[in-house]
């Protein structure tokens, strides 16, 4: 283990203290803890709390949307990225170190065992959290989430002042407390029961042979309210279908500043040569649906926002890669910004009254400021992911057909109150039925479904407290996680402004 303190005069402490969000800096952290083992981290735990208490945090890839690592308060930041081992246990099964990333892992899994995660495009994000608060990504329609594959973890734990952090594994067989901790894991979030440091899938999905990325763009001189109500329609539709699952979309409605509305699609294909022509035919079909909703074209600019940030323009709608490169295309993070994020599931299309909000907000310049980074991206959902019980991990979100993401990015900080201020007109518009969020128990439609907590939003404290916003993110998985908080952590060492709640 390294361990960097603030007065040693290392070159290398000021980006420790620093994530991939230019918005949070830990400037009062006094010791940073790099630790290569196991053993290292329960050494790093206990020392660093018997310092500094609560005022411990832990970091592996950094992408947290919130302060919750890089903060004033925080005293001591836990390091594991360089817990990035993968392999297979001949007992236990598949293996990441929790430090790892998105594309690290992959790269193993894909080269070395042909197998895949259903995780996410990003490239640099970690998985100590990602996996933890039930990550998806482009198979996940597929495959389900990641967590629906996961069956063991190891973490180090805390329980009381006089009991030392140790490492303990808790698995799907794990009984009492402990089947309850194994629980939390899917799902509940990291950094809020313990220090992860491995985990553990007995079987993977086989990985595609190739994917072919399909690519659209829609200009927003010929984008009025009715086509975009046509297009949202159309969305909800390819969303709620059976026959899809090999597919997933990400409708991007970015600002009308960015000049076009973007939709990418990914087609994963197996080995057998009957699937390119099946492609072939659908995406046809698929073309013209669009084209008779509005005309579209090969996106002329990058494409931005999270899950699918394409750099360059493509030569063309549709692209056939090896899946290695289809991965290596879409992987990618955009640069480090200033950034805040807003997340919503919903269970069916939007309203018309919705679509007016939606285009008003994207056709809205406040202050002559251009707010081409600034977007609401839709997810294609389901599939799999709802052949689950909403008990059967922490995630309750298991009949949804889009997650929606709402993005707003900055390259310089005075344009910071412009963009918060965008994004949060746009929310508590568009849910102000619902008491300004998407709380499933003020909706009597039925339709919208919570948040989730890997995108987390701290306004959500401000406008229904943290035992509302925490309610948003697991609704009645919630008060198990408490009693397992209460458990595992009853110090509250493990704590953020939306950590699981003691009480």
């Amino acid at each position: 283990m390294k361990k960097f303190e603030v007065n040693q005069g290392f070159p290398q402490f000021q980006s420790f203290l620093q994530g991939f969000n230019r918005r949070w800096f830990a400037s009062n952290c006094e010791v940073v803890y790099l630790c290569q083992t196991t053993r290292d981290v329960e050494i790093a735990l206990e020392e660093a709390i018997s310092l500094y208490g609560g005022n411990v945090k832990i970091k592996s890839g950094g992408h947290c949307y919130e302060n919750f690592v890089f903060n004033e308060e925080t005293k001591a930041i836990i390091d594991i990225t360089s817990l990035n081992d993968v392999g297979l246990d001949p007992q236990k099964g598949y293996y990441l170190g929790s430090g790892g990333s998105n594309w690290s892992s992959f790269t193993t899994l894909f080269n070395t065992f042909g197998k895949v995660l259903p995780s996410g495009s990003c490239y640099s994000v970690g998985l100590g959290g990602h996996i933890s608060g039930g990550g998806y990504g482009l198979l996940s329609r597929l495959h389900g989430l990641t967590v629906d594959w996961l069956t063991g973890v190891e973490l180090v734990v805390k329980e009381t002042n006089s009991k030392p952090a140790h490492t303990i594994y808790v698995s799907k067989e794990s009984t009492g407390a402990e089947q309850d901790l194994f629980w939390a894991q899917c799902g509940g979030g990291g950094g809020n029961f313990g220090v992860i440091t491995k985990y553990f899938f007995r079987e993977l999905p086989e990985a595609p042979a190739k994917a072919y990325i399909s690519a659209y763009s829609f200009d927003w001189t010929d984008v009025r309210v009715q086509e975009l109500g046509m297009l949202l329609s159309w969305f909800a539709d390819f969303s709620r279908r059976e026959d899809n699952w090999n597919q997933f979309g990400l409708l991007k409605l970015n600002h009308q500043s960015a000049e076009e509305i973007n939709l990418t699609i990914q087609t994963a294909i197996d080995k057998d040569e009957v699937s390119y022509d099946l492609h072939d035919q659908s995406m046809k079909r698929l073309s013209k649906e669009l084209r008779d909703i509005l005309p579209h074209n090969i996106p002329r600019k990058p494409i931005i926002g999270y899950g699918a940030y394409l750099p360059y323009c493509m030569e063309s709608n549709d692209n056939l890669y090896t899946y290695y490169e289809a991965t290596q295309t879409l992987n990618l993070s955009g640069p480090n910004q200033y950034g805040k994020y807003k997340s919503a599931y919903m269970r069916k299309n939007f309203s018309n009254e919705d679509v007016e909000i939606i285009f008003k907000h994207l056709t809205k310049e406040p202050d002559n400021l251009a707010l081409n980074q600034s977007l609401l991206q839709i997810d294609s959902y389901g599939g799999k992911i709802n052949t689950f019980d909403s008990t059967a991990t922490p995630i309750p979100q298991r009949d949804s057909i889009f997650k929606l993401q709402y993005q707003s990015y900055w390259s310089e900080e005075k344009n910071a109150s412009v963009c918060l201020k965008w994004i949060r007109d746009f929310y508590t518009d568009i849910y102000k039925e619902y008491g300004c969020v998407p709380d499933p128990n003020h909706d009597s439609s039925s339709n919208v479904d919570g948040c989730y907590y890997n995108y987390p939003d701290s306004d959500l404290n401000d406008i229904v407290g943290l035992e509302g916003a925490m309610h948003l993110y697991f609704l009645e998985n919630l008060d198990r996680l408490k009693s397992t908080k209460q458990q595992w952590d009853p110090n509250n060492y493990f704590n953020s402004a939306q950590s699981i709640p003691l009480q």
